[in-house]
């Protein structure tokens, strides 16, 4: 009996369980009308308008601001004793740069010590003959040539005086140079104004030359580096836009997400004959140093503005060649929808054709939405 009765309750589960008024539940798809992204994953934004500069895209080249560069050439002939500066280094006004060994110095110190003494001696013998002539000893005419004497020899001892000062030294030590106490052959030559050494031409034993060139050799330069200049080339038909105080936006090919803004300060006034552009040259601060002399940068030259209605780049959808958005039309319904698209700027598009301020267009999540958009 216990087979038999094993085999009767097996077959009524499994009646039960086949049974559809038994009420248990199936086991089925989902309904085709449950969303399938996440509210919370889609985010609807209107266009906006949005005004978009216009410009001149370019090229140019970057170089030192000559107006704050400063070339030092050697003041006299000589033998260079010591070099006290290397390239890249800050210096201050008056920072010593290097020491040079020149006659031309000790001749300079002995034209000035002659004519403080002829200066002196003039003045003595004017003051004599001013005497002799209060007791009628000499004639007027003799008084005037003493005048004459003194003049010229105060004359010459200023020359020699300007010539020392050009050659850096100063008011203090005339007195000593006067003297003959000071006949050292030594000059120290210094830095004029403040900046970085960026081209050095000289060496230790070094022999350099005043004023035996038309083009003399730059011993130093030092460049004020805190801004720099970018000459832009422009193409002929551009050059009418072009004008003084435009802005102007510098890329670099290593950086081009970083810009430098600047002002265009001089328009060339003749075309190159080779290029066929126009050189245009702005002054743009140099941020960090980023800014080298020679690197050629791509330059964007501001020459108005537009108002333009704009999306999102997150927003632009583009399938099979077709640029299109995805517009709601309703609670959890989009539409495919192609649009014109215009320049990028600023993260956003301009969109030229097919949507308006009043469309909702879907900004994020319109990848997982366009495969079920109508």
């Amino acid at each position: 009996m216990r087979p038999v009765l094993a085999l009767a309750l097996l077959a009524a589960l499994s009646g039960a369980c086949g049974d559809p008024s038994t009420g248990a539940p199936e086991t089925g798809p989902s309904p085709a009308s449950a969303p399938a992204v996440a509210p919370a994953a889609v985010q609807i934004v209107a266009p906006q308008y949005r005004v978009r500069t216009t410009g001149i895209q370019t090229t140019g080249k970057i170089q030192f601001n000559e107006e704050r560069l400063v070339r030092i050439t050697a003041p006299v002939t000589g033998r260079v004793v010591e070099v006290l500066a290397r390239p890249g280094e800050t210096v201050e006004p008056g920072r010593r740069l290097l020491v040079l060994d020149s006659p031309d110095l000790g001749q300079a110190k002995a034209d000035y010590a002659k004519g403080a003494a002829d200066a002196e001696r003039s003045s003595q013998a004017l003051a004599l003959a001013r005497e002799l002539f209060e007791v009628r000893a000499i004639a007027q005419k003799e008084v005037r040539d003493a005048e004459n004497d003194s003049h010229k020899a105060v004359a010459e001892r200023e020359r020699a005086a300007a010539r020392l000062r050009t050659l850096g030294v100063t008011e203090a030590r005339l007195p000593e140079i006067a003297a003959r106490a000071d006949a050292s052959t030594l000059l120290a030559v210094a830095a004029p104004r403040a900046g970085v050494i960026v081209e050095r031409n000289v060496a230790p034993g070094q022999v350099v030359a005043y004023g035996q060139s038309d083009t003399p050799l730059n011993l130093f330069v030092i460049a004020d580096l805190s801004t720099m200049w970018v000459l832009a080339d422009v193409y002929e038909p551009d050059v009418p836009r072009v004008h003084l105080g435009q802005r102007v936006s510098v890329t670099l090919t290593c950086c081009p997400d970083e810009r430098y803004e600047g002002t265009v300060a001089n328009i060339a006034d003749s075309i190159d004959k080779d290029s066929r552009t126009l050189k245009v040259r702005a002054v743009v601060p140099n941020r960090g140093r980023a800014l080298k002399a020679e690197m050629f940068v791509r330059v964007a030259i501001e020459s108005g503005s537009t108002r333009v209605l704009t999306l999102p780049q997150t927003a632009v959808q583009r399938r099979d060649g077709t640029v299109f958005v995805l517009v709601e039309t309703g609670p959890g319904q989009y539409q495919s929808r192609p649009i014109k698209p215009g320049a990028e700027f600023d993260g956003v598009v301009e969109v030229q054709e097919g949507v308006t301020p009043a469309d909702r267009v879907v900004a994020t999540g319109g990848i997982l939405l366009k495969q079920n958009a109508q």
